[in-house]
């Protein structure tokens, strides 16, 4: 049978309205309640040249003033059955819609009537609701809401600050499009490209061919979105100035911090430590996003310390995004992440998360280390993430101990072949420091350990004020090296020491120093007076009173020029320009100790030497010469009933020496040697790899059984800005990873 045939498609509610005349459009009332006659001309955009000019940012991305709402439909749209269209093509409503007769093209809206007891709040914009813009050519359209500007372009907006070539700011949006040496300053941090679009409110937007400098202990507070509205809140940034005032220096005044120092030591204390940080660092990426929340997220991203281009020392990632875990926790995740020294050795990194921690320096995940005396010589560390105690932090690192476990022959696990050190630290008042160790050298019939297998301590500083500080602290089993004595063990040790701060006596580096302390003293010692006849060890307890202090007197002989802090003279191989010097200087210290049962040593110690410095440290061969000779006398009056602080070496000579070999390798060794027996109280060996940007220096002391490996990247501060072009990237290897 046939289909049936399909019905006939409805009319539509509203026939299509044909042009309508200018009589017939200034009856029209819009949706949002403003009549607009289309009669009246469209309002032209408005131009202004070499103007500063501030607009008031909307309230919305809609206008608020008469919202579309269900009010303004009238009451709901009801059809009757027996309404028949009167054509084809159209409806008659009875309904707030309605076709005059009239004018049967125009629709017509009841809005509904003003509330007579709601005023009218007309609102003002504060500082905080205004963009500034700043340009040779501004034109704004009042309807669209926009600024186009060109020519010398500065956005402001709160603590944010963009300069471009040229500009379209969006007021309803927030969201700036702007082109041409684009620059985005806010607080101290800078970056720069050939275009950017950001939305100043968020803070969130795109940079590309970006480049800049970031200065790590502002990054959070300035790239943290803060509603200076919220009450209670208040800006804190400064207003940035424009960087086209900057962007044309070169870099010039540079000088170095502290900068990041990573320690490995061998042979006794602790193992590995870092101090300092690199608080400004330059970067370069293809595109970098910008997130509300401060973190970032970067593709072929560059990062250097160095404030000249081409960097020796660089780090390279083809993406990277720095997430914020928590205030003082952030993460940095890095894919094919590299190191390349001198824009041509490449080193692989394979750690693709990192974990950067405020409050502390993590440490590496495990680590070697050398004690013969209490460790039995080689082991491995393993370095357990920090556990937070409150305001203090507890830091745990059990030991394989290698040596041992293969001498002995003892299982990996033995109790026998396993260590522990702990360390506490924190600070539980402003002015108030608190830090303990312990190291277990065996877990063998844990926990009744033998009193060999402990050491320990714990002491408190409390500021005093004035550079004044009072120390308490108690050891157990404290190792101290006392000259041709060698390393002597004091039991215990319980008391407090009062520290001055240096005092300066003149503009040439003369200082003093002074500091008095008290304690109780459990240590061996070999007077016979002081011991039993029959007794299990030579240790005597005794009160010990003691009063130090110290002069240094430099006399400066001769002072050369240093080299103009560039990258290829004062500062190629070194972070600080080298000054040659010559000086002569005098050392005095004089110490007075008392001790229980009518004993007591005193001496004065006079140093007098040379010391100087040759070259600058900036030629390739022999440009610097490090040295220095001093010669001590000590006046002596009793004698300690100690062993760890019994002063035997009263003729002693000390000479040092840094060589210059080749680029930036420098060997040096100094030495101590007791004039009355020839025996040496001090032999260090040093070889240094010395860079602007960082170092490594190897030291061993044979005569004092220790060793360490010390790693420093320079932090720098300069003026101006450095050259965007990081150099050709080198190709990397073809390792898979």
């Amino acid at each position: 049978m046939p289909y049936p045939v399909p019905p006939p498609e409805p009319p539509p509610l509203i026939r299509t309205l044909p042009k309508s005349d200018a009589t017939q459009a200034e009856k029209r009332i819009a949706l949002n309640g403003l009549v607009k006659p289309a009669s009246s001309p469209i309002t032209p955009p408005r131009i202004s040249t070499h103007a500063t000019i501030t607009y008031p940012l909307p309230q919305s991305t809609t206008e608020e003033t008469n919202p579309v709402s269900a009010e303004l439909l009238g009451p709901p749209v009801t059809l009757t059955a027996d309404s028949e269209p009167t054509t084809p093509i159209q409806y008659t409503f009875v309904s707030s819609f309605s076709f005059p007769q009239e004018d049967t093209n125009a629709i017509a809206i009841t809005p509904p009537p003003p509330n007579p007891q709601q005023p009218t709040v007309i609102p003002i914009p504060t500082p905080e609701d205004i963009v500034e813009i700043t340009a040779d050519r501004q034109e704004y359209d009042q309807q669209r809401q926009t600024v186009t500007a060109t020519g010398n372009v500065m956005v402001r907006f709160r603590q944010s600050l963009i300069d471009a070539d040229q500009a379209q700011v969006n007021l309803s949006t927030r969201e700036v499009i702007a082109e041409g040496n684009v620059a985005l300053t806010r607080g101290n941090q800078v970056v720069r490209g050939d275009r950017i679009n950001y939305n100043f409110v968020q803070n969130t937007g795109s940079v590309y061919q970006a480049n800049g400098v970031v200065f790590t202990p502002s990054a959070t507070t300035d790239l943290t979105v803060v509603d200076p509205l919220i009450t209670g809140v208040t800006s804190t940034l400064p207003t940035p100035i424009s960087d086209r005032i900057t962007a044309a220096q070169p870099v010039e005044k540079v000088k170095a911090d502290t900068g990041l120092n990573a320690s490995v030591s061998a042979g006794g204390g602790s193992f590995f430590g870092v101090q300092g940080s690199v608080n400004r660092l330059r970067f370069a990426a293809e595109r970098i996003d910008l997130f509300a929340n401060g973190g970032w997220e970067a593709q072929k991203v560059r990062i250097t310390n160095d404030p000249f281009s081409p960097p020796e020392l660089e780090l390279r990632a083809d993406t990277a995004r720095f997430n914020r875990i928590s205030p003082l926790r952030d993460e940095l995740i890095t894919t094919r992440s590299r190191l390349v020294l001198d824009q041509s050795f490449t080193l692989p990194l394979f750690r693709e998360r990192t974990v950067l921690d405020r409050t502390e320096k993590q440490p590496l995940p495990f680590s070697f280390g050398y004690d013969l005396k209490d460790f039995g010589g080689y082991y491995v560390q393993g370095n357990l993430p920090s556990l937070p105690l409150g305001p203090l932090t507890l830091q745990v690192a059990p030991r394989l101990l290698l040596q041992r476990a293969f001498q002995d022959n003892l299982a990996p696990f033995d109790p026998k072949a396993l260590g522990l050190e702990a360390q506490l630290s924190g600070s539980i008042t402003p002015t108030t420091e608190l830090r303990g160790f312990l190291s277990l050298n065996t877990l063998e019939n844990f926990p009744d350990l033998d009193e060999e297998a402990l050491r320990g301590s714990f002491r408190v500083r409390q500021q005093l004020g004035a550079g004044f500080a009072l120390n308490g602290e108690y050891s157990y089993r404290n190792r101290l090296f006392n000259g041709t004595l060698g390393y002597r063990t004091v039991h215990s040790s319980l008391g407090a020491v009062l520290t001055s701060p240096v005092i300066p006596l003149n503009a040439q580096g003369a200082k003093l120093s002074f500091q008095t302390s008290y304690q109780s003293v459990n240590a061996n010692t070999d007077r016979p007076e002081l011991l039993k006849p029959i007794r299990p060890n030579d240790r005597v307890t005794l009160d010990r009173y003691e009063v130090l202090g110290t002069l240094i007197y430099p006399i400066l002989l001769w002072e050369g020029e240093r080299l103009p802090p560039t990258a290829t003279e004062g500062l190629r191989y070194t972070p600080q320009p080298v000054i040659p010097f010559l000086k002569l200087a005098f050392i005095a210290r004089g110490v007075t100790t008392e001790y229980s049962q009518d004993y007591s040593q005193s001496y004065l110690s006079t140093s007098v030497g040379i010391q100087g410095q040759l070259g600058h440290f900036s030629k390739e061969f022999l440009d610097y010469t490090g040295f220095s000779v001093f010669y001590t006398q000590v006046l002596l009056d009793g004698q300690s009933p100690f062993l760890f602080d019994r002063l035997v070496d009263q003729r002693v000579l000390s000479m040092g020496l840094v060589q210059q070999i080749y680029g930036g390798l420098r060997a040096g060794i100094e030495s101590a040697v007791n004039l009355d027996n020839g025996l040496s109280l001090n032999n260090e060996f040093t070889l240094e790899y010395s860079r602007r940007t960082y170092g490594l220096i190897l030291r061993i002391n044979p005569v004092r059984r220790i060793g360490s490996i010390n790693l420093r990247i320079s932090d720098f501060n300069w003026i101006g800005t450095p050259d965007p072009d990081f150099g050709s990237p080198p190709t990397p290897p073809a390792i898979q990873y």
